[in-house]
């Protein structure tokens, strides 16, 4: 179970009542976990509101799983259309020619980005990661602000690291 990582989506959780009656144990530190847990906080977010280590943070949740305490969400994660790809294909041959599709094809591949579209948590990873392709700053420096208007038009709200 990994918090927090760019390249993979968040990880929710919700709080299940238990069928029996069974007095259980809980510390101090699964109480306070526990509290924290709502189904619309990603586990990152759970994660900074607690300010627990990791490790100790993965296992007071599994503990709690065990219990019948709580229980992972399954969220459908948003992705882009295809007309964000088409998009992103077009600003990135204008700034370095006919190999656009193939980089695009390329980072796709490494960050797992399936044919269904390109995961909303991933879009600004990905034209980062285009961006350093692209050797002129310039046309770099367009090319970020061109997808980024249209991730705005989107309603996307995301910020591209920098280089």
């Amino acid at each position: 179970m990994d918090i927090g990582r760019p390249d993979q989506p968040e990880i929710f959780y919700r709080k299940i009542l238990r069928k029996d009656h069974d007095q259980i144990a809980l510390d101090a530190d699964m109480i306070r976990l526990l509290i924290a847990i709502d189904k619309k906080k990603s586990l990152s977010q759970i994660a900074a509101e607690v300010q627990m280590e990791t490790e100790t943070l993965k296992k007071n949740l599994a503990k709690l799983i065990r219990l019948g305490l709580v229980e992972p969400v399954k969220k459908d994660l948003p992705v882009l259309d295809k007309i964000f790809l088409q998009a992103l294909n077009i600003n990135l041959s204008k700034a370095i020619g006919p190999i656009a599709e193939f980089l695009i094809e390329e980072v796709a591949s490494e960050m797992a980005i399936t044919d269904s579209g390109i995961p909303v948590h991933q879009a600004a990873e990905m034209i980062a990661t285009l961006s350093h392709e692209i050797p002129d700053a310039e046309k770099r420096i367009e090319f970020k602000k061109s997808m980024m208007d249209i991730l705005n038009k989107k309603r996307i709200y995301t910020e591209v690291p920098k280089p």
